[in-house]
């Protein structure tokens, strides 16, 4: 069983070591990349407004992360990311489980009426992972991602609520 749960001070300085493990930190944003994610850091982001960060749990488990970044309560749309901590979890689905979970509630809590979010090009389980929870491929910005020396596509997805008014796509 996969749950979720806001991000607690208790738990801060476990998500800050997942997110500073080399196999998890090469496909960060360039703020946190490269770096020891340090939990002072994370608990000043954790208070910021437009982001909500959650705890992920597998059979009581911790053992990963789903957040929300960008939050514009304007225009109600948020950016998603995660991150599955515990390495020998992968491949269960569990963070495809959480992923649904956070679209959820954003969706019906928190009143967002768009989600996206970005991979680097060669990042197939993350892209396995956006799919799966129901987001689709919306566009590619060529070579703005720099990953182990080499440049890299960026690929951006994108989900809106079921019966939305979604604009309708080039070509489509």
């Amino acid at each position: 069983m996969t749950a979720i749960e806001p991000l607690t001070a208790e738990h801060v300085a476990t998500v800050a070591a997942w997110l500073s493990h080399p196999e998890i930190n090469r496909w960060l944003t360039s703020d946190w990349r490269g770096r020891v994610v340090d939990p002072v850091v994370l608990g000043v982001a954790m208070r910021n407004k437009r982001n909500r960060f959650f705890l992920v749990r597998h059979q009581g488990r911790p053992c990963g992360l789903v957040a929300l970044a960008d939050w514009d309560a304007v225009d109600r749309i948020a950016m998603v990311w995660y991150v599955l901590g515990a390495r020998e979890m992968g491949g269960r689905g569990i963070a495809t489980g959480a992923l649904r979970l956070l679209v959820d509630t954003a969706f019906h809590e928190l009143g967002i009426e768009a989600l996206n979010a970005w991979i680097v090009d060669g990042n197939g389980a993350s892209r396995r992972v956006l799919e799966k929870a129901g987001f689709r491929e919306a566009g590619r910005l060529r070579s703005a991602a720099l990953r182990d020396g080499v440049r890299a596509d960026r690929i951006y997805f994108d989900l809106v609520p079921p019966n939305s008014t979604e604009s309708p796509r080039p070509g489509n």
